[in-house]
């Protein structure tokens, strides 16, 4: 029986050892290409996947909230559309806010899981978790924080140098009930659906490829969606640190806790700067940031004694190398597309 194998770069060319190449077998025909192409062509499939998610987020942000505000101008003739100039009153374009972040955010990614046929119960593991080990990650996570809000800090210096203010100014509402929708939105909404989407649907999904790698996506792509190059590495580092915890404990609730944590105290920081002199600005945001890292340390102190093999990171074992896998993952036709798009949006957010 002869073996020989077909490049699928050359079709004319037949040779042998070629991890490329189909096997041709006398008598079978050609065999199914060796794992390591199967595993490629499967991570090509899934990352064009999340660029076509990503690409139709974008879509459907630019004309969910319209639809939104349309539809409740027949039951609140005061709201006006015209292009893009609204007339609305504050806790109607809270409510819009909330509406749209969920149907734009959550639909595109469902649709990604599905045509994916990741199954519902990997893409949202949901099993319960120690308060003993969710309360150190908390104050853990709160510590990095502050080592990318510092970069973040940095940056923003560097490019004031550069005549360049990039918009991340957190604007609250002054109305009550737009207030307090507005916080709704971000201590609530936004942690559940931040984590169902970028810790559960894609990092889960991504998994297959090795943990390092879905850790590696998920975090990125979760920075970049800020679309702020200022936020990006508090983002990225957040991300990262999350995404480990729901790793280890295998629940999406501590990311989520992790997540509305830190927004809440983020909120909480903004409105009493928002009523305090400015000359105590920088004295409480220093002995805020102070707080969590002592209680960062503290809290990984208790994780190490505690949980011995919680910081050991077992590497999953793949076909392909991690430098192959990422360039698969990020030159797939639609991903590409997809990193041009929010690079645009982080270069507008900088002017």
């Amino acid at each position: 029986m002869t073996h020989y194998q077909k490049s699928t770069t050359d079709p004319t060319c037949y040779r042998a050892n070629d991890p490329n190449c189909y096997t041709y077998v006398d008598g079978y025909g050609f065999t199914p290409p060796p794992p390591i192409v199967t595993e490629r062509r499967m991570l090509q499939r899934y990352s064009n996947g999340l660029g076509f998610a990503t690409l139709l987020y974008f879509l459907l942000a630019a004309i969910v909230p319209f639809i939104l505000l349309w539809t409740f101008s027949f039951f609140r003739p005061a709201i006006r559309v015209y292009g893009n100039q609204v007339m609305a009153s504050g806790p109607i374009i809270q409510l819009v806010n909330i509406l749209s972040s969920v149907i734009c955010l959550s639909l595109p990614f469902l649709l990604f899981i599905l045509l994916s046929h990741v199954p519902m119960r990997v893409a949202f593991p949901l099993k319960r978790f120690s308060p003993s080990l969710c309360v150190p990650c908390v104050f853990l996570a709160l510590a990095v924080s502050v080592i990318g809000i510092t970069s973040s800090t940095l940056i923003s210096t560097l490019l004031s140098f550069l005549g360049l203010q990039p918009h991340t100014n957190l604007f609250l509402p002054q109305n009550l009930v737009s207030r307090l929708l507005f916080g709704l939105h971000l201590c609530v909404i936004v942690p559940l659906l931040e984590e169902f989407v970028f810790r559960g649907m894609i990092f889960q999904s991504m998994r297959r490829f090795g943990d390092s790698f879905a850790l590696i996506i998920s975090a990125t792509l979760f920075a970049l969606f800020h679309g702020n190059l200022v936020q990006a590495p508090n983002a990225f580092l957040m991300g990262l640190v999350i995404g480990y915890f729901v790793l280890y404990s295998g629940s999406l609730w501590v990311g989520v806790i992790i997540h509305a944590v830190n927004n809440i105290l983020s909120f909480a920081m903004d409105w009493l700067c928002s009523i305090m002199p400015q000359e105590y600005h920088t004295l409480f945001i220093l002995s805020v940031f102070t707080f969590y890292l002592i209680a960062g340390i503290a809290s990984l102190l208790v994780l190490v004694r505690k949980y011995p093999n919680m910081f050991m990171f077992i590497r999953s074992t793949t076909f392909s190398t991690e430098r192959i896998k990422y360039r698969v993952a990020f030159s797939s036709v639609t991903m590409v597309f997809a990193l041009i798009l929010l690079s645009i949006i982080i270069l507008q957010n900088m002017f």
